[in-house]
């Protein structure tokens, strides 16, 4: 082929002449230096050369300043499409080279970016605009929504865009360490066991203290089978001019929870899962057999020693020697558990209809064998304009949860408990026998507690809770003419629960009846009716006002029936024929209550700097006395823009500053229907061998009954610094509850010994403290903290007259002949432990003696203090040895992206409460028939100075006492609670099939710092519901914390 020459100039456009070479020759070698490309084929003789026109770079200088005139340091330069940049001096003033033609990027954190065309300037001055962004979020307000900026009251919220990658279990996990003034505690981490929340303390001594929960405009609704996938936002209303709105419902607090709805446009899917394995977090180091075995023996010659008894050892040497490590109770009752959790949502819509709909699988197995947890869940979520002024909305979910229930928490005792028998029976017995079949229960008889094997318990006992939860809430919305809008909602929160408890004669707490089934069902009905005209207007370019009023209707309704059988003639048809009992019983039973409610509230702003909130609300509630079923909350809130002023313009460092003051009454009626009407029971008797039934009365009535009030200030302080780079949130507050719903005691003559009146004070004073930094904002790294801190001081003003009152439960199996473990007591805080202090151990007979005691103690026992000093130690020497509820607790989180990756890292703890540890009566010295933790064996007293702290083997003296200060232990902790490391794919990058993906790893509770010796501290035995309000604190064998580890992915279509 011949070879040609091909010569081309230009002097413009380069591109026109490299595709003539293109379509000449096959392949083309091209280099480029200093504008001149220089071009080479094996088909062309020669070279091409192209000239393009040479760009000039340029030194360009200039100053930032922002929309006050005033310099920007650390504003960062960039030249668009390039890593080259600059950033600016403490001045505003910056240099940077750049091509003529080229275009610079401006951009701060807290401000709206900028692009600017160089065009040949030398010289670029840029001003940029604050951006407004994170003040004008919008937070759920009772019956509305506002903007960040002015919110008047003390409002937190939860930033979920935090935690959008770390995994939950339940609703109330979401507030762990998020808001300051919120205390979360997982006192029962029992799979699908609910969460203890307390909002600025506690509020009331009888009765609950939970906050008020409105999800999607439903006050109080159930929140326990809410999917935490189908949230959007969380807010908490905590002073008393933000929750007077719900006023009989507000006084301990409000969490407003609104799920996700559809956006106009192209429909997106989204779809997260995860898998798991959970372990318990540690073990309690008990004795092998051959601890055991040697312990019993020096028990037996103890009590041979000191009382004159010529027991036999229940073991020779040579039986130990060869006994080896036996069973591991706690390793066989433990198990490692799955937990797998599924998500998949669609939403969409136009610009007159807008759809979220969404379904959940949730399956957490427990780490105690045969418990365990399964949630499903089904929402629909929907808004339809039917026309310009006309809206209608639904918020609903239907989900379905069975909790297989481990038997925890128990009394102990003969009925035992599945992990206390683990715990208390010996290691000398295999958990089956020579055939296999399960041992039934502990030896050597004679010398240890008979308890029944924890592992057959377990495994053949049943307690299975089965429920159908039903939630939807809908309403209307009208704009009857410009700026005023109708809203009525009619809504219901419904739950069908039926619980199976079955427990067959094989098993040891079976035979005590021969076998046992029950069934029960009970159902709550929840309706609730609002109607609220809203009417918001700019009256001029300084003044703007809303205004709402309202009307509400709540029932309730709950019913129940249960039926049992024991003396069961076969086990193999559980619980569903109970017509196989030789001996049935059943009940069932029905109560209803209603609210019916007034409300109002103006919002008012002026000049953008002065805010006003005033509100009011009248409830009637059908609880309480007739005289006095209606009650009054006002409330109101100012709020002043200190940023906005003329003075702070040149204040650049400060970008948002409010101060906010607030005062309002709330109230509370949580008690039992018909507490002011006399009741009267049923009770059933033989007579003339027939069974006849008669009534008789249960209480006296009060229909003066009226609320709890509580009356609440707080000042507050909100400070954006640096274009609210840096922002602090600062509230003080008081609170004072009066009229307390409390059973005072009354003479026996009238036939009680209580009534429910109102009486005594409460007060809940404390400082809450939020610290929120972006540390780090470039292109490629964003690094975000939070710090909150809450210190609440809680005290007794008022017991109606009487100085204490002994309360709090207690194990009456631990204790015989009925303890309490605390104390109310003017001048010191609900959740006082109260008992006999800890002096050490008697070491002789000699200092004995020389005490002059008359307590019939010996070598190696406990003492205690003699606080009255008559030489003997009884009822009169208690004092308050502990307090079960924290000085202070805190949180911490850390967000970190760098690229593609982020971390996330939650940190939480308290400080300075105490934990009753009753398992320390059975574990440590104070039986002397259970198995023991294994350094009993070698730190217990065994003579004269061998210990101050641990009495001997054989001493129980620690039992028949009642609570002691040595069984108290700190409680507090810094938990690293939640840390999660995930990777966002490059796939959207790929394929237009995904808007997002990413995959993660999580660990929560990896590491707890503490000196508790029990499982776990956040702990407490004994459930937040009637009767054990004042019993905090208590660890008896509860369920086990859980370290978790978990595998997910996210994708967005």
């Amino acid at each position: 082929m011949k070879k040609r020459l091909l010569h081309i100039k230009f002097i413009k456009d380069a591109v026109l002449p490299i595709l003539c070479v293109c379509l000449v020759a096959n392949t083309v070698q091209a280099k480029e230096s200093g504008g001149v490309i220089n071009a080479k084929s094996p088909g062309i003789e020669g070279s091409i050369t192209v000239s393009s026109p040479k760009i000039e770079t340029i030194k360009i200088t200039g100053v930032v300043t922002d929309d006050k005139n005033l310099p920007l340091p650390g504003v960062v330069v960039t030249i668009k499409g390039t890593n080259i940049g600059a950033a600016t001096d403490g001045n505003g003033k910056y240099t940077i080279n750049a091509d003529e033609n080229a275009v610079l990027v401006f951009k701060l954190l807290g401000y709206i970016s900028k692009e600017v065309n160089v065009d040949k300037h030398t010289k670029i001055d840029v001003q940029l605009a604050s951006d407004q962004k994170n003040l004008n979020e919008v937070v759920v307000i009772g019956y509305g929504t506002q903007k960040k900026r002015d919110v008047t009251g003390a409002v937190g919220s939860v930033s979920l865009t935090d935690v959008a990658k770390t995994p939950v279990f339940g609703t109330a996990q979401l507030l762990e360490g998020q808001v300051s003034g919120v205390q979360v505690t997982q006192t029962n981490s029992q799979p699908g066991a609910a969460f203890t929340v307390r909002v600025r303390g506690t509020n009331s001594i009888n009765y609950s203290s939970d906050p008020l929960y409105v999800v999607d405009g439903f006050a109080g609704a159930d929140i326990t089978g809410l999917n935490p996938d189908d949230i959007a936002s969380i807010d908490v209303l905590k002073d008393a001019s933000s929750t007077a709105i719900y006023g009989n419902r507000g006084a301990n607090g409000v969490i407003i929870i609104t799920t996700k709805s559809g956006t106009s446009g192209k429909s997106t899917v989204t779809a997260d899962v995860y898998d798991g394995v959970q372990n318990v977090s540690r073990m309690l180091p008990m004795m092998d057999a051959q601890q055991f075995a040697t312990y019993l023996n020096r028990v037996t010659t103890y009590n041979n020693q000191n009382n004159t008894t010529q027991t036999a050892l229940p073991y020779t040497q040579a039986q130990i020697d060869g006994m080896g490590k036996g069973t591991n109770w706690q390793e066989a009752l433990f198990q490692r558990a799955p937990i797998v959790n599924a998500n998949a949502a669609i939403s969409g819509g136009s610009p007159g209809t807008k759809y979220f709909v969404s379904m959940g699988f949730f399956n957490q197995d427990g780490i105690i064998l045969n418990s365990g947890y399964e949630r499903g869940n089904l929402r629909f979520n929907l808004t339809h304009n039917i026309s310009k002024k006309l809206t209608f909305g639904l918020n609903s979910q239907l989900s379905y949860d069975q909790q297989e229930i481990a038997n925890v928490n128990t009394n102990g005792g003969s009925t035992g408990g599945t992990l206390l028998d683990a715990l208390r029976i010996s290691p000398i017995v295999p958990i089956r026998d020579n055939t296999g079949a399960y041992t039934f229960q502990n030896e050597p008889n004679g010398y240890v507690d008979l308890v029944g094997n924890p592992v057959a318990a377990a495994e053949l006992n049943t307690d299975v809770s089965k429920n159908l939860r039903v939630f939807a809430n809908s309403y209307l919305t009208y704009e009857i003419i410009p700026d005023l809008k109708l809203k009525v909602s009619l809504g219901t929160s419904d739950i069908f629960n039926r619980e199976d408890i079955f427990r067959p004669s094989t098993t040891f707490l079976g035979l005590t009846t021969n076998g046992f089934a029950q069934i029960s069902n009970p159902i709550n009905f929840n309706w609730l009716n609002e109607n609220t005209l809203t009417y918001t207007k700019q009256i001029d370019k300084n003044q703007t006002i809303t205004a709402l009023a309202g009307y509400t209707f709540q029932q309730f309704k709950y019913t129940t029936s249960s039926a049992s059988a024991q003396n069961l003639t076969t086990n193999n048809l559980g619980t569903d024929n109970l017509g196989v009992g030789g001996s049935l019983s059943s009940s069932s039973s029905t109560n209803s209550h209603a609210l019916e409610s007034f409300l109002g509230r103006v919002n008012y702003s002026l000049m953008d700097r002065y805010l006003l909130t005033l509100s009011i609300r009248r409830d009637g509630a059908s609880v309480l006395g007739s005289a006095h079923n209606f009650g009054t909350f006002p409330s109101g809130a100012l709020a002043w823009r200190v940023s906005n002023e003329d003075f702070m313009k040149n204040v650049s460092t400060i970008s948002d500053l409010k101060l906010r003051v607030g005062y309002g009454v709330t109230g509370n009626s949580n008690i039992d229907p018909y507490s002011s009407l006399s009741q009267y029971g049923f009770n059933s008797y033989v007579l003339n061998n027939t069974r006849v039934v008669g009534t008789s009365a249960n209480n006296i009535g009060n229909d003066n009954l009226q609320w709890e009030q509580t009356a609440s200030t707080n000042i507050g302080v909100d400070l954006g610094l640096l274009q609210n780079r840096i922002t602090f949130n600062a509230d003080v507050y008081d609170k004072k509850t009066t009229k307390l719903l409390f059973n005072r005691s009354i003479p026996a003559s009238s036939g009680f010994t209580t009534l429910l009146d109102n009486l005594g004070a409460v007060s809940n004073k404390g400082i809450e403290l939020s610290l929120t930094t972006i540390d780090v904002a470039s292109k490629d790294i964003r690094w975000t903290t939070n710090f909150n801190f809450s210190r609440n001081v809680n005290k007794i003003l008022s017991l109606g007259g009487i100085p204490y009152q002994i309360t709090g439960n207690v194990s009456s199996s631990l204790y015989p002949g009925g303890q309490n473990s605390s104390i109310l007591q003017v001048g010191q805080p609900i959740g006082a432990f109260y008992g006999y202090k800890f002096e050490g151990i008697w070491q002789s007979q000699a200092q004995i003696t020389a005490s002059g005691t008359k307590e019939a103690v010996k070598p190696g026992d406990p003492r205690y203090a003699d606080l009255n000093g008559d030489n003997n130690i009884t009822a009169a020497d208690r004092t308050i040895i502990g307090y079960a509820v924290p000085k202070f607790n805190y949180g911490f989180t850390s967000n970190l992206t760098v690229q593609r990756f982020n971390l996330f890292v939650l940190i939480q703890g308290v400080y300075g409460n105490q934990i009753l540890n009753e398992n320390l009566i059975e574990s440590e010295n104070g039986t002397t028939t259970d198995n023991k933790q294994a350094y009993v064996l070698t730190q217990s007293w065994n003579g004269p100075g061998t210990s101050n702290t641990l009495p001997s083997v054989g001493s129980t003296l620690r039992r028949s006492l009642g609570p002691t200060s040595d069984v108290l232990e700190s409680g507090s902790y810094l938990r690293f609670k939640t840390i999660t490391l995930s990777y966002d794919l490059p796939l959207p990058k790929l394929t237009p099939v995904f808007k997002s993906a990413s995959v993660y790893i999580t660990g929560q509770n990896l590491i707890t710092i503490t000196k508790y010796k029990g499982y776990d501290p956040e702990v407490n035995s004994y459930p937040d519901s009637s009767g054990n309000y004042t019993s905090l604190g208590t660890d008896y064998n509860p369920y086990p914390n859980v370290r978790t580890f978990l595998l997910g992915a996210k994708f967005g279509f």
